[in-house]
């Protein structure tokens, strides 16, 4: 074998080398991401918490000149003191309106399942709705998801809070020990595209925030003037459900369907008229607007980011899907296509002729 035969050799053995021990490390860091699955989330609710408080923050700091440690301490005091007062003055109301929804849906669906089971095709619709929830059931047990987790649901919202106000309070210091794990020549780029991961998630809570206010507002009305009952109740449960974009607006519309049928079919019929045009206004025109001057997502890459997530992940995935996709697509158009991409496109020599 000739010398340059030997070399290309080596040189051939060494590529296979470097592919295999990258793909050890990928499965290695796979498997620790799927291990660590119920921890990742809790730390990236924790960050959006954060992002959305040091945000709200720095509006204050700006508008009244206070220091940003007084300013966001006037946010949390803030925040407190509104669900506190709320609790306060409509807590028993609202627990009460929602032991009465859930009494009236659990209800609804017993009829219905009776009714399925009375004829033929129902029985054989009933069968497969069963199948349906005994497989959704070896889902829930197999991804137990953050509320199956040993802190529980209880723990793990206390840790978000925990996590996400020490995030806000100082980010900086998270911010700097988390570069530090990069090379020196990256940290620049890196603290760029993680302010910018920061805005981006602001951002879209803030937007987010508009749009469930905008909708509990106009389901609330429309419930109201159609004599639906428990109409403050399910109004805000369709607002609250809204945060999840798509998925978020069917799950708020069948509770208050479900209760308009123990009325009458007719007015269940005029309720999920009244959603089916909320969200028509809401996807055509409100939202739109708000995302002028916040974030905007493909609607299709939305759903499948849902579907994936929630899949994977359990309920807490398919909550966190969205604002997720949104940093996600942020980082990689920062760290790829500009640095990557279109920096190979600018350092091309210019056609002289």
């Amino acid at each position: 074998m000739s010398q340059s035969e030997q070399s290309d050799a080596v040189r051939h053995l060494r590529g296979i080398d470097l592919t295999l021990r990258a793909s050890a490390v990928g499965v290695l860091l796979l498997t620790a991401l799927w291990v660590l699955r119920d921890i990742l989330l809790l730390g990236f609710a924790a960050v959006l918490l954060a992002c959305v408080l040091r945000g709200a923050g720095d509006s204050v700091h700006r508008r009244t000149g206070v220091g940003q440690g007084w300013a966001l301490t006037i946010v949390v005091l803030a925040i407190s003191i509104t669900i506190g007062a709320l609790l306060w003055w409509r807590g028993a109301a609202i627990g009460e309106q929602t032991t009465r929804m859930l009494e009236q849906l659990t209800s609804q669906l017993e009829r219905l399942w009776q009714q399925l089971g009375a004829s033929e095709w129902g029985s054989l619709v009933s069968e497969q709705l069963r199948g349906a929830v005994k497989s959704l059931g070896a889902l829930t047990s197999y991804v137990p998801g953050v509320a199956g987790s040993v802190l529980g649901i209880g723990g793990s919202l206390i840790v978000v809070l925990a996590s996400g106000l020490f995030l806000a309070v100082s980010p900086h210091l998270y911010l700097s020990g988390a570069l530090r794990l990069l090379p020196i020549a990256w940290r620049p780029r890196g603290r760029e595209v993680a302010v910018e991961i920061g805005t981006t998630l602001r951002l879209w809570c803030l937007g987010q925030l508009f749009d469930m206010v905008i909708v509990s507002t106009l389901v609330g009305i429309g419930l109201f003037l159609l004599g639906v009952p428990l109409a403050p109740t399910l109004a805000l449960f369709a607002g609250l459900l809204n945060f999840v974009p798509y998925v978020g607006a069917l799950a708020g519309a069948a509770p208050a369907i479900l209760v308009a049928l123990s009325q009458s079919p007719t007015q269940a019929l005029w309720v999920g008229l009244l959603f089916v045009g909320v969200q028509a206004l809401e996807g055509n025109i409100i939202a739109p607007l708000i995302q002028k001057r916040t974030v905007s997502l493909p609607p299709a890459l939305t759903l499948l980011s849902q579907t994936i997530l929630g899949t994977l992940l359990g309920v807490i995935g398919l909550v966190l899907a969205t604002p997720l996709t949104a940093a996600l697509l942020t980082a990689v158009r920062m760290t790829y296509v500009e640095s990557v991409l279109e920096r190979d496109i600018e350092d091309e020599p210019g056609d002289d002729a």
